[in-house]
């Protein structure tokens, strides 16, 4: 099963999708957001590790982690 999630604030292409779901047969489902409620809230610690990125130096080396969890594969 594969899941698309999209959003829309214009209520003419949203009858424009489920028009095209019912004839391709997939189930769809309507959810609507309150005003108020933001989508993707976030944090200060969220934000700062998505314009600050992480230092990842102490973390060793991952092909060595990597060989390690799966030795018992070949």
């Amino acid at each position: 099963m594969t899941r698309i999630i999209l959003e829309s604030d214009n209520s003419k292409d949203v009858l424009l999708i489920t028009e095209l779901a019912q004839r391709l047969k997939i189930k769809y489902k309507i959810e609507k957001l309150s005003s108020d409620l933001k989508p993707y809230k976030t944090d200060n610690q969220t934000n700062y590790l998505l314009k600050e990125g992480v230092d990842v130096s102490n973390y060793g080396d991952p092909s060595q982690w990597q060989k390690k969890v799966r030795k018992d594969r070949h």
